[in-house]
């Protein structure tokens, strides 16, 4: 099987599993991390990161009714009319059975399979604290080597993490300046994971079909922080940073390759994958000396 098969198949299970757990550390953001970290060096993916993947892909157990869910709703009829209204209504009731029929109702007419995730995926923006990094993760590992025959679990393994906790009703659009934001970000040490911020800004940058929602929940989501403030960090960038920046190669792949022997080492792989994210953002040495002061805290 090729990587990117491989690593399909490793997405493919993972949103299938039965995740109790809080959705900013659900299993497919790992992994769809390790993807982009693996994707450094693809002439020589890392064995060590690939294991890695393997094993969190099979660590819980499988939802095995997912297709059922669809077949039944088939069976009583999809209605006169889908309307993509009537799966957001169901969201904000917080109707877990109602959502999914309207979710699977939409699954059944939607030509490309998306309709439906991505009014989800809108939906989920609405908590982004809760929601955001899982969401925007989702998403990328679903349109990664797509099948549109799967992607209703990618559908229903978000709609698992919506029903979680009540929604937050839609929010109004914010007045914002994102590239502000990108460029101050680092300097920062708001009280809010920087793997939030690399998720906020790629779904901003984005194309997609409902960007104009998704950058109202996301401005509401940006206007919460003071960006007034920076601090000043009085130390060096790491060595091999600046080489990858300049060069690209191993650096994120080798520190994950450490990383991935500790106890806890699945939330500090989403956060060196956002700064990877950042690393290819940099515009001046100061970037990489914030850089830096993050990856120190994650190694520590």
């Amino acid at each position: 099987m090729s990587l990117t098969k491989t690593i399909k198949s490793y997405f493919d299970h993972s949103v299938a599993s039965i995740f109790n757990g809080t959705s900013n550390k659900h299993p497919i953001i790992v992994l769809n991390a390790l993807k982009n970290i693996i994707g450094d060096d693809r002439q020589n993916p890392s064995q060590r990161l690939l294991d890695a993947m393997a094993a969190l892909a099979e660590k819980y157990p499988q939802r095995k009714d997912d297709k059922a869910v669809l077949d039944t709703l088939a069976k009583e009829g999809l209605g006169d009319t889908v309307f993509i209204a009537d799966l957001e209504d169901a969201c904000q009731s917080g109707d877990s059975l109602a959502m999914e029929k309207e979710a699977a109702r939409v699954q059944w007419v939607s030509e490309n399979g998306l309709a439906g995730l991505d009014c989800l995926i809108e939906v989920a923006l609405q908590d982004f604290d809760r929601l955001g990094t899982f969401a925007y993760h989702l998403q990328r590992a679903n349109i990664f080597q797509q099948d549109v025959k799967n992607t209703w679990h990618y559908s229903r393994s978000l709609l698992k993490e919506i029903v979680k906790a009540p929604l937050p009703v839609p929010h109004s659009k914010k007045d914002v300046n994102p590239e502000l934001i990108m460029n101050t970000i680092l300097t920062k040490r708001i009280d809010s994971p920087i793997s939030n911020f690399a998720a906020a800004i790629r779904l901003w940058e984005g194309e997609y079909v409902r960007i104009s929602g998704y950058r109202r929940e996301l401005s509401h989501w940006y206007s919460k922080f003071n960006f007034d403030q920076q601090i000043e960090i009085n130390e060096k960038g790491m060595k091999g940073l600046e080489n990858y920046v300049k060069n690209g190669g191993n650096f994120f792949i080798q520190m994950a390759e450490e990383l991935i022997t500790n106890h806890e080492w699945e939330l500090q792989i989403i956060e060196l994958e956002a700064l990877r994210y950042f690393s290819n953002k940099v515009t001046s040495n100061k970037d990489l000396v914030d850089i830096s002061s993050y990856l120190k805290e994650i190694i520590k």
